[in-house]
């Protein structure tokens, strides 16, 4: 079973891209590619199998795989059906929301441009070790996406 990495919450830990050694700044995610380690997106990008759109049943039991290899409690994974229909509900000004992970209820909605394995990893990682973007989210996320990657038909 594939262990969460147990840097404390708050840790204020800074990492650094193995590829070029860049500091790498937690809160700007959409610059980091998590893939067993935690990449700048200048030194490794995520392959299109990740990236695909998927539907909403393919994700559900992708969560309940990784939940069950990382032993965790399942989670519910929801899409917004209005979101198809109204973009507004996921287009906030200049930022795509592509998911929401809601604590107490271990639950992942996604919004349509969401509906990806990188985005499921991301939300179960916020889930898993119950922390926004730092440095034990970072490489839980990382975890996830290697093992993902590495169950892929």
């Amino acid at each position: 079973m594939p262990a969460i990495s147990s840097l404390a919450p708050g840790d204020k830990q800074q990492l650094s891209c193995p590829g070029c050694g860049r500091l790498l700044d937690l809160e700007k995610h959409a610059d980091l590619v998590c893939d067993g380690l935690v990449w700048c997106c200048s030194c490794r990008r995520y392959g299109s199998e990740l990236e695909a759109t998927r539907d909403l049943t393919e994700l559900q039991d992708w969560a309940v795989r990784l939940c069950t290899a990382f032993g965790q409690e399942p989670v519910t994974v929801l899409e917004n059906p209005a979101a198809r229909s109204d973009w507004r509900l996921y287009w906030q000004g200049d930022i795509c929301l592509l998911a929401e992970a809601y604590h107490n209820q271990r639950a992942i909605l996604l919004y349509p441009p969401g509906q990806r394995l990188t985005t499921l990893c991301h939300e179960l990682a916020h889930l898993f070790t119950r922390q926004d973007h730092t440095p034990t989210w970072a490489q839980t996320f990382a975890d996830l996406i290697s093992w993902a990657k590495g169950h892929l038909p």
